[in-house]
Parts: structure tokens; sequence; C-alpha cells
């Protein structure tokens, strides 16, 4: 039967979460602590219990300057001993009706494994999201950082919306990006903020992994990495961004990184000449 979830549900939710993901029942209550909207949340029940469930998250869809209310959809899974009934195809159909009614226009996704593109793609999913991989090795420059008012308490969301602005994106609302900030923190990631943009950042031994940066300018982004790169003198650093953002003579990598379904008659019109659009802050 398919439904909209209750906070009763709660436990059955995680138990599925966990068994698909792995992720542990302390990780998972940080996302629900967050996210859980019952009626934002389907799941399917089977022997009285929820088995197969996905989340969707508010958001818009910034497409040539205009703003399209839309959904991302987020942690779409079954128990094991559930699948292959077609279970997951009757909540994506069931998610498509919802966002229909609500009056949305799109629905974004970031597919767990790139076997799935080819699965989302049956019920209408389209591949339009990209984003660019940059790999540079960087040399830190000097200890001082004159340009920059370095880790202030700036808005991550106004600063992210700024730098969009020109580009095609999903835009996430405040309390989004204020809890994919804090993941990334919670795993080890770091950020840095300035007042011409901000990087979200993670180490590991042998280079720097830039996960999103909003610095348009590569030399602002370049002077911001003497900040990031601390006391490590050489640093391979891998970073990812928009298409669109010009990094020069760079050599870049553009690699899928999401897919778009189109609710309604006027999206399907919309996205005709929708090319890289830019997504990002997935959770990943």
């Amino acid at each position: 039967m398919l439904r909209f979830s209750k906070p009763e549900d709660i436990d059955n939710i995680i138990s599925v979460w966990n068994e698909s993901f792995g992720d542990s029942e302390k990780d998972i209550k940080l996302f629900l602590d967050a996210h859980f909207i019952p009626e934002n949340t389907l799941v399917y029940e089977c022997d009285g219990i929820a088995v197969s469930v996905l989340f969707l998250i508010d958001g818009e869809m910034h497409i040539n300057g205009v703003d399209y209310s839309s959904y991302y959809l987020y942690a779409a899974c079954t128990l094991k001993k559930y699948r292959g009934r077609g279970l997951m195809q009757e909540l994506l159909d069931f998610a498509q009706k919802i966002s229909l009614e609500r009056r949305k226009f799109f629905i974004a996704l970031k597919p767990g494994e790139d076997s799935l593109y080819d699965y989302y793609s049956k019920f209408g999913y389209k591949p339009l999201f990209t984003k660019k991989i940059t790999i540079i090795t960087f040399e830190k420059k000097s200890d001082t950082f004159s340009s920059y008012d370095k880790n202030i308490d700036l808005n991550l969301s106004d600063i992210r919306n700024s730098a969009f602005d020109n580009i095609n994106y999903f835009k996430w609302n405040k309390k989004s990006i204020e809890f994919a900030s804090e993941h990334h923190k919670y795993y080890g990631g770091k950020v840095f903020c300035s007042h011409k943009g901000y990087s979200l950042y993670i180490f590991d031994d042998s280079s720097i992994h830039i996960k999103e940066s909003t610095f348009i300018s590569f030399s602002d982004l370049i002077d911001s990495l003497n900040h990031i790169c601390n006391n490590r003198s050489e640093q391979k650093i891998i970073i990812e961004s928009p298409c669109d953002f010009n990094y020069g003579s760079l050599n870049s990598e553009i690699i899928n990184s999401g897919m778009l379904l189109p609710v309604c008659e006027e999206a399907e019109k919309i996205i005709t000449t929708l090319n890289n659009a830019y997504l990002a802050l997935t959770l990943d």
C-alpha cells in the first residue's frame, strides 16, 4: 500500500535505510531530525510495516533566471526481501503524481551508482546535471590573506545564490544548505568562507578535495587555497565546480552528476534547451 509516512514509521525507515546504504542509526537520525516531514516522506507498506521509502526535499530549479518550485528526491530504498516486486516503481510514480498535484515543476535526484542512470531514465528522468572536475597541483604562496576576512559568519545560502545566479542550478533553501554544511563537517569536512565565496573541502592523505566552491574567478579560488592548504606547501587539489565556471586553460573533465524529471507540460518545454545544470550538495 502506497501512503505518506507517519512518525511511528521512523524505526522501520531507519531499518530500510541502514540495510540499503549501511549508514549508522546515528547518521540516519541526523538527516531525519532535519528533513523528516511526513507528507514529504513516501512509503510502501507491506505486512503492516514500511518496507520501501523515499524522501522529497523542497527546493527550486533556477533556469534562465527564473525559480521553479521543485523537489529533490533522496534516499530511495527498499528492504532486500521486498525487492523485485516493483515497489520502487510505484513509489516513483506516486512521487511524480504528488509533485504534479502540488504544482511542482521538477524532481531532481542523484543516482547512487552510475548503473542507476538507466533505471531512472525509464521513469522519465533525464541526465541534465553535470559538473566539472579540475585537478591541479598547488603550491602555497604566503601566510597572508589580506584580501579575505576569513571564516567570518556569513549566510552560505546568500553566497551560493549570488554566485550561481547566472547559471542553471538546483537552488536549495537555507535550511538545506545549513544542514549540508553541518553534514559535511560531521564527516570530517571543512568550510572556508569569505565575502568573495566559500569552499566545502575535505583532506585525505594525498589531496584536498573541494566538494563545492562558489568562487567564480579562478584567481579568487587560488587565493583562497593559501588558507585552505594551511601548512601543506604543495598539494594535489581536486575541484568540483559548475561547468559554466571558466577556469581558463586548465584541463577539466565533465561528468554526469544528476537527473531531472519534468513533472508538467510546461516543465517539458522549459528543459528543451537546458544543458549542464548544476546540482551538488547532495549529501553524498
